[in-house]
This record gives structure tokens, sequence and C-alpha cells, in this order.
């Protein structure tokens, strides 16, 4: 069988997941101030005239939305894990922790976030805003994907995918993981060809039409591979040595190539994928790694509060020391520590509310 993949304690999962929210919140935090993106000369990548000479510099940083897609690959790889060792789908109890461990946190974010921005119930706009995020079809139309905040969008897709997971099992059953795949990639091309048809193609790859569930649903998959084959003791990816630069290199040369773009998000869920996979081999025992574990634990937490409160603590942080550089030194434990308190009075509860209702639930049925 192989070199035994060490995910007993999902240590590798853990600290993916804590380069992915750290790759996220300094990709926002860039942004914020210097720009997202360079702009487009045609189809290629315009360098001579930048939005701003900061982020030629330090272009690496743009590349820090493809946290989110490492975020899908790390999803689909957890729920497909726990569907392999439990070794049946149980509909109710699936959704019931899904909702458990992602609603409360979010909702008290949405409402938050909605009133400190004036989104008022009292309109019809700020009804439909808030009604569209609690109901997670916001990411639906470009007017609500970057409301109240832009952050929500990938939540709304996630919860997305976790409806179309028993779809997922269903042709897995009959076909195995592999033509899933293939069928999965073969949809996610279609919807390419309508996307291109009706939208053209995109300014950037985070955009409502370029991460939608027909797409993304292939990323979030590519988990689920290394959850099956690591099921099996087996790699997903035999040769990371070769995989991994491989994929990264065809990511980072996508981006700068508008009519490749459409393939971006998605390359990069395949490098994170190989990166995956290969972190289930390693024997995590440095400081920083725990240290990364740790953030990977509160990484909901922090994803749900980061994106809006960046440019007011930034601010706030150059006013009280008169110095940017500390501003920005100050910012991410300020961030951290925002996300282990809404991870402790908010997250852990709803988790341990929910766990206390399905026992009761339980005993009741008996």
């Amino acid at each position: 069988m192989g070199e035994s993949p060490r995910i007993g304690n999902s240590v590798g999962a853990d600290v993916m997941r804590g380069v992915a929210i750290l790759m996220v919140v300094v990709y926002h935090a860039f942004g914020s101030f210097y720009g997202w993106h360079l702009p487009w000369d045609g189809w290629l990548r315009n360098f001579s005239e930048p939005r701003s000479e900061t982020l030629v510099w330090f272009y690496p940083v743009s590349f820090g939305w493809a946290g989110v897609s490492l975020f899908f690959t790390i999803s689909g790889f957890c729920i497909h894990y726990s569907y392999l060792r439990a070794g049946k789908f149980d509909p109710g109890q699936f959704y019931w922790r899904r909702f458990w461990r992602i609603y409360p946190a979010y909702l008290i974010s949405l409402v938050l976030f909605a009133i400190l921005f004036g989104y008022s119930h009292l309109t019809y706009k700020g009804m439909s805003q808030i009604l569209s995020h609690a109901f997670f079809i916001h990411n639906f139309g470009s007017e609500g994907f970057f409301a109240i905040n832009p952050s929500f969008w990938s939540i709304a897709t996630e919860v997305q995918l976790y409806l179309l997971f028993p779809v997922l099992l269903f042709i897995r059953g009959r076909l195995g993981i592999s033509a899933t795949l293939v069928i999965l990639f073969i949809v996610a091309c279609g919807w390419r060809i309508i996307a291109i048809s009706n939208w053209g193609l995109p300014e950037h790859p985070i955009d409502w039409v370029w991460t939608f569930p027909l797409m993304t649903w292939f990323d979030w998959s590519l988990g689920a591979l290394v959850a099956e084959r690591s099921f099996q003791g087996r790699r997903a990816f035999k040769n990371p040595g070769l995989w991994l630069p491989a994929s990264l290199l065809l990511f980072v040369l996508s981006t700068f190539y508008k009519p490749l773009t459409v393939f971006s998000f998605t390359l990069a869920a395949l490098a994170s994928a190989v990166a995956l996979d290969a972190s289930l081999y390693v024997r995590w025992k440095s400081w920083w790694a725990w240290g990364l574990v740790f953030i990977g634990t509160i990484s909901y937490s922090l994803y749900l509060w980061h994106q809006p409160l960046i440019p007011y603590l930034i601010n706030r942080l150059k006013t009280i020391s008169g110095s940017s550089f500390v501003a920005w030194i100050g910012l991410v434990p300020l961030l951290l520590v925002g996300g282990w308190v809404s991870f402790q009075i908010f997250e852990k509860p709803a988790v341990a509310i929910g766990h206390r209702l399905r026992r009761s639930r339980r005993r009741a049925d008996s």
C-alpha cells in the first residue's frame, strides 16, 4: 500500500488551513490599500503603467486570493474523508452538523456588518441583501456578490457545494472517484462556455460568474480525490516534487494571459490539492507548524470578520502609533486575537449546542 498518511489528527489539513487564511488576510490587507491586480492591456497584464507601483514590487501578494481555492480543496477533503470513515451518508446528521458549525457565527457577523454598513431592513435594497445573504444566494449575481462583507461569497458557494455533495456521492458510487472528477470537469468547462458567451472574459477570477458552484464543484472535489486516495493508503499525486511546481507555474502563467484566467481558480485548486496531499505525509513538529494549526483552527472566525475590519484597524493603528510600519505589524496579531475571541464565544458554543440538541433528540427517539 505504500507510505501511510498521518491524517488521524488532521495536522496537515490544519496547517494548510492556516496557510490559506493567512494568504487571504494578507491579500485583502494589501489590496485594500494598493490595489487587487494589475490592469489589462488587451489580453496581457500591463506592467508598464501599473495602478500601483507597490503592487508591482509585491506582485506575489496579489495571488493571495488563491487561498480560497485552498479552502475549497481542504473542505472537499475533510467532508469526503468523514464520509469514508463513517461508511455511510446520513443527510440529517451531515446538514445538522454543518448548520451549527457555520450558520450561528455567520448570522451574527452578517447582522452586525449589515447594521454597520447601513443595510436597513426598512428598505427594499437592504432587506433583499440581508435575506439573500441569510439564505446563501447572494453569490448568484454581481449586485450581492461583494455586498455587506465581500468575503461572504465563498461561504455561500461552500454551502451550495454541501448541497451538491449527495450528487457527487451518487456519481462516485456508480462510476468511481476518477470518472466523477472527469464528469465534473466537463460540467465546469460547459459552464465556462456559457459564461464566456454571456459575460465575456473575466477581469479577475473572483467574480460571481467565475466562482459559480457548477465551476468550483470540480475544484472542491479535488479535495475529495485526496481523501479517497488517502483512505486507501495511497497518494493522490505520486510525485509532488513534479506536480506542485508544474501546477503552480501553470497557475501563475494563467493569470498573465486573459483567456486563460478562466482556469486560474481551478489551477490554484490543483496546486492546493497537491500541497494538501503532500502535507498528510509530513511530520509537523516545528513551532511554526503548530502556530499554523492554531491559526487554522480559528480560520473560520477570522475569515468572517477580517476583511471589513482591515481598513479600520490599519487607520486606527496609524493614528495611535503615528507609524505605518507599526500599523501593518500590529494588524495580524489584532486579527488573530479577534478571531480567537469569535471562535470561543460564537463558534464553539454553537457547535456544542448542536451536539446537545442532537443527543437530546436521539434520547427522545429511543
